[in-house]
């Protein structure tokens, strides 16, 4: 159930890959911004627009993924071709020596087909493009508030707005949602989205399926020394009915990173010897470290 799937990936902004954007430049003043809170949207959808139409640097991180009570490190590096992935840790263990040679062997089986990695790059891109047109609509799909200041960022809360038409099956949970943002209103950058369903989402009138009432989510992103915003901690806790009667439950925590350029030509092999280095090897650069 595409749809249900996507749920989780649309409800925050720039949710591609972890990173999300570089400095924008305003000369609009802090105290100017947060006086027009749908106006401060306005524009950190149009930075981040802007952002996805620049060329994007490819990156390194770590991503622990703590789902079903169980905890999983992967280290992760982004290609042209597409992007590799390896388990390094399970509940915050090495892995046993078998472990690790059956994910040995699945990287290795990826480099020996890379069409698998090109077919899961293309979902990605497609992925992201549905996203992004989603993000658009943020400003018309719900109405904001300011909130006050926390920590130099505007806080604004956000609600649907009763005249906005959907005009996708996705687009129908904004109708749903409620929450609160941060913005940095000097770089038109989100820093934070919290949000939650408030009431049941169906799909085709229940027919393909629903989201129960009460599911929330979490995102945060921090800027690296390097001037870049990045995805650092997402929380996603969604119930509900697919397609058949199968159960959604949705209940996880990722975390990114020890973040790291890599250069633009690198290769899926290249890719792989990287994210193969045990943790905590000497790679660390001041592009990882955030403000």
């Amino acid at each position: 159930m595409p749809y249900v799937r996507t749920v989780p990936l649309i409800l925050f902004c720039l949710l591609r890959p972890p990173v999300v954007g570089a400095v924008a430049q305003s000369s609009q003043t802090a105290t100017e911004a947060h006086l027009n809170a749908q106006a401060l949207v306005q524009e950190v959808v149009e930075n981040g627009l802007r952002q996805k139409n620049r060329e994007q640097a490819h990156w390194s991180y770590r991503e622990v993924v703590r789902k079903d009570g169980r905890l999983e490190t992967r280290q992760v590096c982004q290609t042209n071709t597409g992007t590799i992935d390896r388990l390094v840790a399970i509940n915050d263990q090495p892995l046993s020596a078998e472990q690790q040679r059956r994910e040995e062997a699945r990287v290795q089986t990826l480099l020996a087909d890379p069409n698998e990695i090109r077919k899961e790059r293309q979902k990605q891109r497609d992925d992201s493009a549905r996203q992004f047109r989603m993000f658009a609509t943020f400003p018309d799909a719900f109405r904001y508030e300011y909130a006050g200041r926390e920590g130099g960022l505007v806080k604004l809360t956000f609600e649907p707005n009763p005249q906005f038409v959907p005009s996708s099956r996705q687009e129908d949970v904004f109708h749903h949602l409620e929450g609160m943002m941060w913005i940095n209103p000097d770089q038109k950058q989100l820093a934070r989205i919290d949000g939650r369903l408030t009431s049941e989402v169906k799909f085709a009138g229940g027919l393909l399926g629903h989201l129960d009432k009460g599911g929330v989510f979490s995102v945060r992103f921090r800027q690296l020394n390097s001037g870049q915003w990045v995805m650092v901690a997402l929380r996603v806790e969604i119930s509900g009915k697919a397609l058949l009667f199968k159960t959604i439950s949705v209940d996880e925590q990722r975390d990114f990173d020890d973040y790291r350029r890599v250069p633009d030509n690198f290769t899926l092999q290249q890719a792989a010897k990287l994210v193969g280095k045990p943790e905590g090897s000497p790679r660390q650069t001041a592009e990882n470290t955030p403000k």
